[in-house]
C-alpha cells in the first residue's frame, strides 16, 4: 500500500519517494508536451523517472501548406515525436491515432486510455487541463477530460473493461496529475538548467516551427511566461518555469 502523499511537501519528490519514479504524458498533438512540458520531462529523466508519452491524435492537419496531404503530415510528425522524445531521454510515444481536431470524449478514447494507464503503471500523470474555461483547442480540452475520466474511476475498478485482465492488466490508480495550459497554477517547476533540452526538443517537430530557430523560441517562451504571470508577488517564481495544476488522488 502506497503511503499517501503530504500536499504540503514537493509533490515530484513526494511521489519519487512513496511511490514510484514512473510518469505518463498524455497529450493530445505530437508537439504539445514540449511547449507545455519538455523541461519537466527532461528534469524527471535526469532524475531516474522512466517516463511514457501518449499522443492521442495524429496532428494530421497542423499545416497551412496545401500541398501536404494529411497522410503525409501524420508520419512527418510521428517522426519528429520520436526524435524529440529521445533529445528528452523518454521513451518512445505511443500514437493512438485520433484525426486532429475531431476527437471526442467517448467510451473508445477513455478505454484507450485506460488500458495504458494499466499497461505503464504511472505514478504521475501530466496531461492538458481540459477544465479550463474560455477558449480552448477542442483536442487539449477533449483529451485532458477522457484522462481524468480514465484515472478516476475506471482505471482502478476492476468492473471497467474486464476483459483487460485477459492481457495481464490490473486495475491501477496514479497517485497525481498536473495539469498543463491551465489558468490556475500551483505548481512551478524551474526549468532553467533544462532550457535548451527544451528548445531542442522543439525544434525536432520541424513541419511545425514556421522558421523559428532556437532563440525565437526561447524569445516567445519567456513572453508567453510574463503574459501568464499570476497576479500580485510573481517575484519569488522561477524566472524560467513549467506551470501546473497538482492533483493528488486519494488511496
Amino acid at each position: 500500500m502506497i503511503e499517501a502523499l503530504d500536499p504540503s511537501e514537493d509533490l515530484i519528490s513526494e511521489v519519487a519517494i512513496k511511490a514510484s519514479k514512473r510518469a505518463l504524458c498524455i497529450f493530445a498533438h505530437p508537439d504539445d508536451l514540449e511547449f507545455t512540458c519538455g523541461g519537466a520531462v527532461a528534469k524527471l529523466a535526469l532524475d531516474g523517472w522512466s517516463i511514457d508519452i501518449v499522443i492521442t491524435t495524429s496532428g494530421n492537419k497542423g499545416t497551412k501548406d496545401p500541398s501536404v496531404t494529411g497522410q503525409q503530415l501524420a508520419g512527418e510528425r510521428e517522426q519528429e515525436s520520436r526524435a524529440a522524445a529521445f533529445i528528452l531521454k523518454a521513451n518512445e510515444p505511443k500514437f493512438l491515432g485520433f484525426p486532429d481536431g475531431m476527437l471526442h470524449a467517448n467510451d473508445e478514447l477513455r478505454e484507450l486510455l485506460v488500458r495504458e494507464i494499466r499497461r505503464l503503471r504511472p505514478e504521475l500523470v501530466i496531461t492538458w487541463d481540459g477544465f479550463r474555461p474560455g477558449f480552448n483547442h477542442r483536442d487539449h480540452r477533449v483529451t485532458g477530460i477522457s484522462t481524468y475520466d480514465a484515472i478516476y474511476q475506471a482505471a482502478d475498478d476492476h468492473l471497467f473493461y474486464p476483459d483487460h485482465k485477459d492481457e495481464g492488466l490490473q486495475p491501477h490508480r496514479p497517485s497525481a496529475i498536473l495539469l498543463a495550459g491551465t489558468d490556475e497554477p500551483d505548481y512551478h517547476i524551474d526549468i532553467e538548467p533544462f532550457m535548451d533540452i527544451k528548445i531542442n526538443a522543439l525544434l525536432a517537430h520541424v513541419s511545425q516551427m514556421g522558421g523559428r530557430d532556437a532563440e525565437g523560441l526561447r524569445r516567445m517562451y519567456q513572453e508567453r511566461i510574463q503574459a501568464s504571470a499570476p497576479g500580485g508577488d510573481s517575484a519569488n517564481l522561477p524566472k524560467l518555469r513549467e506551470s501546473f495544476k497538482k492533483v493528488i488522488l486519494r488511496r
